[in-house]
């Protein structure tokens, strides 16, 4: 069984989505492929064994919005990583992960804007300010760049 990253984008309690050909812009490599039988993005690193597969919306390319993001693997490539921390600057983006689902925030986001049963659900946001703090922790606890409040 493979962990899962989710990334979603809400506003005033609803979800918005992201336009797609930003989210493959800032996502793609020079090695990425489009799968549209399955909606999904293969983005490829140096190492051919170094990939993620991300999951749209199959229509995406043609009305230019995804509901949410799903990637297949954990994100671990430093070069991903910082892609998409880029990702989650287009809103109020929360990226939780399919073992551990505790919400993480690009600090200044703005978590209000989510459904308050949604977030009891997930469980106490956390706030991070570099790539690093992505990495998927299966353990909960927030690496040395990130914590549970924010202070704005």
């Amino acid at each position: 069984m493979s962990t899962e990253a989710f990334i979603w984008n809400y506003q005033n309690g609803e979800c918005i989505g992201f336009p797609f050909a930003a989210v493959r812009d800032i996502l793609s490599t020079d090695d990425t492929e489009w799968d549209a039988e399955h909606g999904c993005l293969t983005i490829r690193f140096q190492n051919p064994d170094d990939y993620v597969d991300v999951y749209v919306d199959k229509d995406a390319p043609v009305t230019n919005h995804t509901e949410g993001i799903t990637i297949s693997r954990p994100i671990t490539h430093p070069d991903h990583l910082a892609r998409v921390l880029q990702i989650m600057g287009l809103g109020n983006v929360m990226l939780f992960y399919s073992d551990e689902t505790t919400p993480i925030f690009l600090r200044g986001a703005e978590p209000e804007q989510y459904p308050t049963d949604l977030l009891e659900q997930l469980g106490m946001p956390r706030f991070v300010d570099s790539p690093s703090g992505l990495l998927h922790r299966s353990d909960g606890r927030a690496t040395d760049d990130c914590d549970v409040t924010q202070d704005n």
